[in-house]
């Protein structure tokens, strides 16, 4: 089979669809002859975005057995690689329309999300976007995006809010932070939110330097330095997984302890990847994040089946926003019981409807396609995972500052 020079061909993109047919016997099936559609899902699945890539394919197959019985729907998934290249977001999303896919999930990197939407766009088949940050997504005029996951600054904004209030019951608050952050689309668009939520929120802290990064680096020890040079007591941190434990990495080589490590738009220091890799260095960063309600009333029972198909695997963010966007689309074929784009089209556009799984209010579309609510939770690194520290509501561990001295662990 000829490849192109980008590692894809242009007929078909990284593995046939599965179909995921199988229910769950103690559950009665909503419907005797479930409607069909074929769903397209673009996910970074190898390369260096792969760990969140990996368990975003985890959450849309558990999101297809769900959504059968929940909804009635059989979805045939078919999943499409980026290979972490933005520019083959395009190239993957018109092989899957070329496949029979009518509604597609993804892409998880805006670049590769904004790449795919241009396809979408042409073809007019809708794209339900799991994750995806940068403002551009639906600020460009596409009609056929609808994003359950927030804008950059939305995210910021409401991050910073939380930070600051946490700020204020600390004894010995840092006093200046470094913005490390990466140089591609989200990175970029991260570190302008920050930029403009933080004068906005009034956060008590002087941001003492920007520091941009390439998402490919090998090494960050310059950058690192840099940071630790500015002064800065604590670092705010904008990462995929694998520069994250290379920022830590570099702390602890170069002796630098800082108070606080807070993300405001990044699972980074939250995925297992991160705390397999570090140990006991991996506790402590702060996050705050779209995550799983413990209170949902269908939580155990997908904890139950994410646990018996995968053992060895946390469900983290990356996995709960993909499950999640698997069930909006569940919602919207099983309202029209048809599997045509058009049709799925309208039916996303009328959404409303409550999480199944993940923390916040109603799920609804505005004109541009964005998702109009946004519920945070802030977590941190704690023995060995991520724990909910806020809200108070569904907290299941108290925060702890300072952050312990690297060098004394």
């Amino acid at each position: 089979m000829k490849m192109q020079k980008n590692g894809l061909t242009r007929r078909t993109v990284l593995g046939a669809g599965a179909g995921l047919a199988a229910g769950l016997g103690s559950w009665p099936v909503v419907a005797a002859t479930p409607t069909k559609v074929k769903v397209g899902a673009i996910m970074p699945s190898s390369g260096v975005l792969a760990f969140p890539g990996q368990a975003c394919v985890r959450g849309i197959n558990l999101g297809a057995k769900f959504a059968k019985e929940k909804y009635g729907v059989d979805i045939e998934v078919v999943h499409a690689d980026t290979q972490s290249r933005p520019e083959n977001g395009r190239i993957a999303a018109e092989s899957l329309i070329r496949q029979g896919c009518t509604v597609l999930i993804g892409a998880w990197d805006s670049g590769a999300t904004i790449s795919a939407l241009q396809a979408c766009e042409a073809a007019k088949v809708p794209m339900v976007v799991h994750i995806a940050s940068a403002t551009q997504v639906t600020s460009q005029g596409f009609t056929q995006v609808f994003r359950y996951y927030p804008t950059s600054l939305t995210i910021v904004r409401q991050s910073l809010v939380e930070l600051k209030s946490v700020l204020g019951t600390l004894k010995d608050p840092p006093t200046s932070v470094a913005v490390l952050h990466l140089n591609n689309t989200m990175g970029q668009s991260t570190a302008a939110s920050i930029k403009q939520a933080w004068e906005e929120v009034n956060v008590p802290l002087k941001i003492a330097e920007y520091v941009p990064y390439d998402e490919r680096a090998k090494d960050l020890s310059v950058e690192v330095a840099k940071a630790k040079a500015s002064g800065a007591d604590a670092i705010v941190s904008v990462t995929r997984v694998n520069d994250a434990i290379m920022i830590t990495r570099e702390c602890i080589k170069q002796g630098w302890n800082p108070k606080m490590i807070f993300s405001p738009n990044s699972n980074g220091v939250i995925d297992k990847a991160y705390h397999d890799a570090l140990g006991k260095y991996g506790d402590g960063p702060i996050l705050a994040a779209l995550w799983s309600n413990p209170k949902a009333s269908d939580f155990d029972k997908i904890m139950k089946m994410f646990a018996a198909d995968y053992p060895n695997d946390w469900f983290d963010a990356n996995a709960g926003c993909a499950f999640e966007a698997v069930q909006i689309v569940g919602d919207a074929v099983s309202r029209i019981h048809a599997s045509e784009s058009a049709a799925i089209h309208g039916a996303l556009k009328a959404t409303d409807m409550k999480p199944i799984l993940m923390y916040g209010e109603n799920t609804k579309f505005d004109a541009s396609g964005q998702n109009v609510h946004c519920s945070m939770v802030m977590l941190q690194g704690l023995q060995g995972r991520p724990r909910v520290v806020a809200p108070k509501a569904i907290a299941e561990a108290t925060l702890e500052y300072p952050l312990v001295p690297f060098s004394s662990r």
